[in-house]
């Protein structure tokens, strides 16, 4: 009798394990859309004074990051300028709670749906909650 066969499954044999969630990225088009969507002054300092002659230099920041897992859909995406962007990029406690208190509830609903209730210590190493 032949002793017993069992198939020796591809991902074993290429090392892979099960298929990982990829993120979302935006094309072009999409990123257009997402632009033209989301053009306005900075979140953080709102305010024309202080954000007036960089208006025109707004970068766009991931709310949840891409190494998170952070997809290119404008809910994750918000306009910053680019001081406050490289604040927020350095984990600056006060600009990262001025930054989810201006989050829509549509930004914020995708954030934490995307990572869960810790998804601002994760992501700012900040405690933050809406009510």
């Amino acid at each position: 009798m032949p002793p017993d066969v069992t198939p020796y499954p591809k991902t074993a044999q290429l090392a892979r394990g099960e298929r990982r969630y990829r993120r979302k990225v935006a094309s072009p088009k999409q990123w257009q859309a997402i632009i033209a969507a989301k053009q306005g002054s900075c979140r953080v300092c709102v305010s024309p004074a202080s954000n007036g002659r960089l208006y025109g230099n707004i970068q766009f920041h991931h709310v949840v990051p891409r190494d998170l897992g952070g997809d290119d859909v404008a809910d994750n995406i918000v306009p910053l300028c680019p001081d406050c962007h490289a604040s927020i990029t350095d984990r600056h406690h006060i600009t990262a709670f001025i930054l989810c208190e201006s989050l829509t509830d549509a930004e914020y609903a995708y954030a934490v749906g995307k990572l869960g209730e810790d998804v601002w210590t994760r992501c700012y190493g900040i405690e933050y909650g809406r009510a």
